[in-house]
């Protein structure tokens, strides 16, 4: 309880001062449009995507999510550059800007008109957004200083693996809204359950979402729950939020920050002074899963209610990305984070700090050992229509040694990638990526420090000791009609004890991809229609052959050559 005081009562004093700053500036800073953010489900990411390689706009997509301000914005731009300079937008193209238009209607018209709120979709010259109208809610209220909205959310799908199968079920509601130009606010839950035979419970090594799951008759049942509140102001916002985060260029899994772990709570700072420096910076609430054997504790001690409660060891997240443009088709991140535990240091809460030395030139040393780690991050948009990127995650790594070309102790993680829009034909796009993680990455000697939430890895899917390549086929036939075909190749080593890890032994006794190893290799064909906004129905075919040294490691069901079907219905993302 006092520890749970005390972390309420620095983050209570640090929202507090950042809103005396914001509110008591309101005069000197050119406040604009509020920000609420943009689940990264969205088709949106991949229309803004594509218009980003065809040159057509500028987008900065180290960092996910995206407000649906800054959405707004890319959309008005790409309307006036189509408009004015003759893009050449295809029919497809087209039809998805009226789309989005529609998704993004209240914010599109405060920017328009200077945050007045009037209609801009009704000037009849304007062939691109005559007669565009808001799309579908459950509830819906805007005037020029609130809006706010609501939705339902729901799903049902049937899957089959070989010869088992399975059902899904979801359903849960919505909400977002803001005031004035400065407030904005988020809240979404479902419940969610996964039932059958073909049911992967935990869900360790997928691209799925992680749950904190608990059993129910023939499967488990989960809920997902995210909301945020945020300040903003015309170079910057600050957040408190549980959500979602995707930090670093990867189409298939980042190495920064993933959305593979269950969203958790923080506190998120991103500034942009100029319109070739950006700064992201995250503090956040972690579960370690570790029990605290200090802080247990009876209630209702010496009756038929008396019970021993438990409580886990706290555990924290601090990183920051840093990112330069220094040609107007380049983009260069780099960052650091450190995963920690036991009580909220002060230091971890500056944004502009390099958290990996602070352990030592604190005096911590082991006593405190935190979880250290730097990363780089490329972006090239060159030439038109291609992007060419690449990060690599450090997780431990000895200067002295690289420098003699000793590599023995250097945990490293990295991503290959480029992407190509518009190949031989309209709409048709291509991606080839490819992700090695080398054995150890995201581990750590201690337990409550390792680079995860709730036993999943807080970057990449895949995990230590493993690899993929990955090539897909993106084919958009008409407005919400989406293809996706793709080979893959996935590679999974072992992960004997951490302590051989600490030990001294070097790569000879521990190399990349060491047995037990699981091999699969898929061919996939995603079928995806958005009928009207947030209304989807979705196919998927695959085709996999897996083997696995280890026959007992999650999911036995998949192993062999296997034909895997599924069909989902949903509305809300």
């Amino acid at each position: 309880m006092i520890l749970f005081l005390k972390s309420f009562k620095f983050l209570s004093s640090y929202l507090l001062i950042t809103l005396t700053i914001i509110l008591f500036n309101q005069q000197s800073i050119n406040l604009y449009a509020q920000v609420v953010n943009v689940e990264t489900e969205n088709g949106v990411y991949e229309f803004l995507n594509r218009m980003n390689l065809k040159g057509i706009i500028t987008l900065d997509d180290e960092a996910k999510p995206f407000s649906r301000k800054y959405i707004a914005e890319k959309l008005l731009q790409i309307k006036n550059k189509n408009q004015f300079n003759n893009s050449g937008f295809s029919e497809v193209e087209f039809d998805e800007l009226r789309f989005w238009a529609s998704e993004f209607y209240y914010e599109i018209n405060k920017l328009a008109t200077n945050d007045n709120f009037e209609d801009v979709f009704t000037n009849h010259s304007d062939t691109l957004f005559n007669q565009v109208k808001e799309r579908w809610f459950l509830y819906s209220y805007s005037d020029s200083l609130f809006n706010l909205k609501l939705s339902p959310i729901a799903g049902y799908g049937l899957s089959s693996t070989g010869n088992k199968s399975g059902h899904i079920r979801w359903v849960g509601a919505s909400t977002f809204g803001t005031y004035s130009d400065w407030f904005g606010f988020s809240f979404d839950i479902r419940d969610k359950g996964e039932f059958g035979s073909n049911v992967d419970k935990t869900k360790y090594f997928s691209q799925d979402r992680g749950a904190w799951t608990k059993g129910a008759p023939n499967g488990v049942e989960y809920s997902d729950v995210k909301g945020s509140i945020n300040f903003n102001w015309s170079w910057g916002q600050v957040s408190l939020a549980k959500d979602y985060l995707q930090w670093g260029h990867g189409k298939f899994g980042q190495l920064i920050l993933s959305d593979k772990a269950p969203s958790y709570p923080q506190i998120r700072l991103q500034l942009k002074p100029t319109s070739w420096l950006r700064f992201n910076y995250l503090h956040g609430w972690l579960s370690s899963q570790v029990y605290d054997s200090s802080s247990f504790y009876y209630s209702y001690p010496g009756t038929l209610s008396q019970n021993l409660e438990k409580n886990y060891i706290p555990k924290y997240i601090a990183a920051n990305l840093l990112t330069f443009t220094p040609l107007e088709w380049l983009d260069v991140s780099l960052g650091n984070s450190v995963v920690y535990s036991g009580d909220l240091r002060p230091e971890f809460f500056i944004p502009f700090m390099f958290y990996k030395f602070l352990d030592h030139n604190s005096g911590r040393g082991n006593v405190n050992d935190a979880n250290g780690a730097m990363f780089f991050d490329i972006s090239a948009k060159y030439p038109k229509n291609f992007q060419f990127y690449a990060t690599t995650f450090i997780d431990v790594t000895e200067i002295r040694n690289v420098l003699d070309n000793n590599f023995e102790n250097t945990w490293v993680g990295l991503t290959l990638g480029g992407k190509s829009v518009d190949v031989l034909f309209d709409n048709l796009d291509i991606t080839l990526e490819y992700t090695r993680l080398n054995p150890w990455v995201y581990e750590h000697k201690t337990e409550t420090t390792n680079y995860k939430h709730l036993k999943y890895s807080l970057g990449h899917w895949l995990g230590q000791n493993a690899d993929q390549l990955r090539l897909q086929f993106n084919y958009h036939l008409i407005r919400g009609l989406k293809f996706k075909l793709f080979l893959e190749s996935i590679r999974k080593g072992a992960f004997d004890e951490i302590y051989y890890a600490y030990s001294g032994m070097d790569e000879k006794n521990f190399p990349f991809l060491y047995s037990p190893v699981r091999k699969e290799k898929r061919i996939g064909l995603d079928v995806t229609y958005e009928y009207m906004h947030d209304l989807i129905l979705k196919g998927s075919y695959i085709y996999s052959d897996i083997t696995d040294e280890d026959k007992t490691r999650e999911p036995v069901f998949l192993i062999g050559c296997k034909n895997s079907f599924s069909i989902t219905l949903f509305y809300g993302l």
